[in-house]
C-alpha cells in the first residue's frame, strides 16, 4: 500500500481501519475482517479525502496502479460492494460510502472519521550486567540500525504482495467473487436474479424483488446482497452475467436502511 501511512482511521467510533494490514477491526467485539487489496486501497483514498467526492478514475488509478486502464468496471464495482458488505457484516447501520451519480464516491462529512497515529512502543532501559533478563525486550529496544532495516524489509514485503495482488487480483476476483451467489432464477421472463449464498435465508431478497418490479427489465442480471440481521441491501444491476466482463455494463445501488415492512 503506498506508504500505507502509519495512521489508523477510526470510523464512527466503532470500526478501526488499519491500512498496513488491509483490515477492519470492530472496537467492541474485536472482530477483524481482512479486505481485498484493491478494496482496502479504495477505502484508504476515500478516507484521505473525507467529505470530498473521489471520481471513479481516481479510485481505479490509485487502487490498480498502472494497470487500471485494463480493469473492467465490474471489478471496480465488486471492490466497492465488498466494502459495503463488510461494513454491513460489522453491523454499521450508516451508509459509509455514498455514490454520487455521474461523479464518483464520497464518505460524507457527517460520518465520523478520526485519524490516529500508529503508537510506537517506548524503548526500555538497558539492564545492568548483574541483572538477569527474564522477559523478551520490546522490538524498539533492539539496535536502532537493525530496527530500521527490519522496517524497510517489512515494507518491501508489503509492496511485493501489493504488486502481485494488482496483477492477479482483477482476474481472480472478477471470476470468483460472485461464485458464492445462488443459481440464477427467472421472474416473468424479464431478468435474472442472484442472491448472496452466505445469508441464512433469502426472504428479504424475495420481498425486495416483489416491491421493486421496475428494476427487472431488458433481461438484466441483478446481484442482490442482503442479510436477515441488518437493514442494508446492495444491488448490482448488469446487462449480462458477471462471468462475461466484455461488453458488460453495471450499476451499483445501495439501500442503507431498507425496511421491507
Amino acid at each position: 500500500m503506498p506508504e500505507a501511512d502509519n495512521l489508523f482511521y477510526l470510523i464512527e467510533n466503532k470500526i478501526l481501519f488499519i491500512p498496513a494490514k488491509q483490515s477492519l477491526v470492530h472496537m467492541d467485539s474485536h472482530e477483524q475482517i481482512k479486505l481485498k487489496p484493491t478494496a482496502a486501497l479504495c477505502l484508504l483514498l476515500l478516507l484521505r479525502n473525507h467529505g470530498a467526492i473521489v471520481t471513479q478514475n481516481e479510485l481505479l488509478a490509485f487502487a490498480w496502479g498502472e494497470s487500471h486502464r485494463q480493469v473492467s468496471f465490474n471489478a471496480f464495482y465488486q471492490s466497492i460492494l465488498s466494502l459495503r458488505k463488510t461494513f454491513a457484516q460489522m453491523n454499521v447501520e450508516k451508509q459509509i460510502i455514498t455514490t454520487v451519480p455521474r461523479k464518483g464516491l464520497i464518505i460524507q462529512r457527517e460520518i465520523s472519521v478520526e485519524e490516529q497515529q500508529d503508537p510506537v512502543p517506548e524503548a526500555q532501559p538497558e539492564p545492568s550486567p548483574s541483572e538477569t533478563i527474564t522477559e523478551s525486550l520490546p522490538y524498539k529496544a533492539t539496535n536502532d540500525k537493525r530496527s530500521i532495516l527490519n522496517l524497510t524489509e517489512w515494507w518491501m514485503i508489503i509492496a511485493t504482495v501489493i504488486i502481485i495482488g494488482i496483477i492477479i487480483y482483477p482476474r481472480v476476483f472478477n471470476e470468483q467473487y460472485f461464485s458464492g451467489y445462488v443459481s440464477p432464477m427467472k421472474y416473468d421472463g424479464q431478468c435474472h436474479y442472484f442472491f448472496n449464498g452466505d445469508s441464512s435465508n433469502h426472504l428479504r431478497h424475495k420481498e425486495f424483488i416483489q416491491q421493486h418490479p421496475d428494476m427487472c427489465q431488458d433481461d438484466n442480471y441483478l446481484y442482490i446482497t442482503a442479510y436477515p440481521e441488518t437493514k442494508n441491501i446492495s444491488v448490482i444491476l448488469c446487462t449480462t452475467s458477471m462471468e462475461l466482463s466484455r461488453g458488460n455494463s453495471c450499476q451499483s445501488v445501495y439501500y442503507p436502511r431498507y425496511d421491507s415492512q
